[in-house]
């Protein structure tokens, strides 16, 4: 309960600053107060193009998500069990996570459809993410090496193991990286529609807002966008994990 009083004082102190901050600033313009972006955040609500838009980025964000859940999830099955494959893989990933969002974009621009350019960069970003946390995941600790060794000894190999032992084992890991991963993939898709500006996007609706100097839809659509990244996060974090205890699960083999 203390914790939860105390992240609720959190919010208030950040309110209060914006209020105070607004009202030093007194330029709508630059910073509006926070009830004015409420309202024009209900405003926007009321439309249906809105909730299309954010219905196609969201879209977007989920098939990114599992597009690079998917890869990520092979290429570090395969790097942790064939060395030499994680060697010519390690330079690529390094490669995409030392390069700037934007410096794909704007490539990506004259490859794909403005509605693609979201979706391909966001795989592209969150792709290194999850192949590094499932690759680390996959290789196991030495007491998931020792349980292994002792379930093949009893001839417990194959798809067994990888579904009963492995794939247990390496959940946490890959559970991690999912989490971080998810985030990324709301930050870039965002990004990716701010530049590509796909004809229904919320990511479209505040680069259009910007250009007309409607600062409170700007920052009305990019909190809205924050808070359901957040939710979103939140329900990604309480789903159900793979809880073993190694040695007691090949003893009930």
């Amino acid at each position: 309960m203390q914790r939860r009083i105390r992240k609720l004082i959190s919010v208030l102190l950040l309110l209060i600053l914006w209020y105070l901050a607004a009202a030093l600033i007194n330029a709508p313009l630059i910073l509006p107060f926070p009830h004015s972006v409420l309202l024009r955040l209900c405003a926007l609500m009321k439309t249906s193009f809105f909730w299309k838009s954010f219905f196609f980025t969201f879209l977007r964000v989920i098939s990114a998500f599992l597009i690079s859940l998917i890869l990520g999830f092979s290429l570090g099955l395969i790097s942790a069990d064939f060395p030499p494959f994680k060697d010519y893989i390690d330079f690529p990933l390094a490669l995409i996570r030392a390069t700037p969002v934007v410096a794909v974009i704007l490539p990506a621009l004259f490859w794909f459809k403005s509605g693609t350019v979201p979706v391909f960069v966001a795989v592209l970003m969150a792709l290194p993410v999850i192949t590094s946390s499932a690759q680390k995941g996959f290789e196991g600790s030495p007491e998931a090496c020792e349980v292994l060794f002792k379930a093949a000894s009893r001839g417990f190999r194959g798809w067994k193991a990888f579904r009963y032992i492995r794939l247990p084992a390496a959940a946490p890991s890959i559970k991690a990286g999912a989490e971080s991963a998810f985030g990324l993939c709301w930050k870039v898709v965002a990004a990716g529609e701010v530049l590509s500006i796909p004809r229904y996007a919320t990511g479209a609706i505040m680069q259009r807002s910007q250009v007309h100097l409607e600062t409170a839809d700007t920052l009305a659509v990019t909190a809205l966008l924050v808070f359901v990244s957040w939710l979103c996060q939140r329900a990604l974090i309480c789903l159900p994990c793979f809880k073993i205890t190694l040695q007691n699960r090949v003893s009930a083999l």
